[in-house]
């Protein structure tokens, strides 16, 4: 049996727990976070709870009575145990605004699942391919940042993925710049320099990529441009799931992967000793 835990009870993850009047069902009015727990911890835990904060912060959002961030974290680590996935899991914690109307201002709902998710590689055989999704454009706003739940950009740009049979696609703010892909942030190295767009672009301000600045405090954040990412030697995208993976294609551009290979081994034997 597969169980979820919804505001603090576990349930069979078969038996519903949402109701229709769930404004993050209704409105997208909610955020999220997507993270691997290894050995029974989170390797990134205070940058998971530092965004928490700021997202509870930015949006106005009140946490339930007796509950805390730490007490979240608390029932994810059972969860993991009740599904057996504690050695390796991938794990989605839902915050939505409650339940009712647009002008309502409710307690927040939260809903933990957790499945069993491969361990973090040292290494890469292949390189990923990416292109352009065009179609919609992502707003700039003290919100863009975020992981809301109203992802429907991430949606329609996953489905041109799969139709292009693509391993990902980059994602343009308004402006027309390069600002992540579909589940990542992007870094590109250039003169062995690396970049990354910085968050005033419109970027999700994401986990690994907080880790890796402050680790690596020589990169330079900048807006990113299609002549960007071509003329760069190399290319890979974070998050707090897979870490690092090297990009090999990006239209028709190719990237080396030494020094992101470098990157990889260095951070990911530090956080998954």
């Amino acid at each position: 049996m597969k169980w979820l835990c919804f505001n603090g009870t576990f349930f069979n993850s078969d038996q519903p727990v949402i109701s229709a009047g769930n404004k993050s069902y209704r409105y997208g009015d909610g955020f999220f976070e997507t993270l691997r727990v290894h050995q029974s911890h989170i390797p990134l835990k205070a940058y998971h709870k530092k965004r928490i904060v700021k997202s509870l912060a930015l949006l106005n959002y009140t946490l339930p009575d007796n509950v805390t961030i730490d007490l979240v974290f608390e029932k994810l680590l059972e969860l993991c145990a009740l599904n057996r996935c504690n050695n390796s899991a991938r794990v989605r914690l839902s915050f939505s605004h409650g339940d009712g109307t647009l002008f309502e201002n409710k307690a927040l709902h939260y809903l933990i699942e957790a499945d069993a998710f491969p361990p973090p590689a040292v290494t890469r055989s292949a390189g990923l391919f990416l292109g352009v999704f065009d179609a919609i454009r992502k707003e700039i706003s003290p919100y863009s940042g975020l992981k809301l739940a109203s992802g429907f950009i991430y949606s329609r740009a996953a489905q041109y993925c799969a139709a292009q049979q693509l391993d990902d696609v980059i994602i343009l703010n308004t402006y027309g710049r390069l600002i992540e892909s579909v589940i990542s942030n992007i870094f590109w190295i250039r003169d062995g320099q690396l970049f990354t767009p910085p968050v005033n672009e419109g970027c999700v301000e994401g986990v690994f990529r907080s880790y890796l600045l402050n680790n690596a405090p020589l990169i330079v954040q900048q807006p990113c441009t299609t002549d960007d990412l071509k003329n760069a030697e190399e290319l890979f995208l974070t998050n707090a799931l897979r870490g690092i993976r090297s990009v090999q294609s990006f239209q028709g551009a190719l990237y080396r992967t030494q020094q992101t290979q470098a990157l990889l081994q260095q951070h990911l034997s530090h956080l998954f000793p």
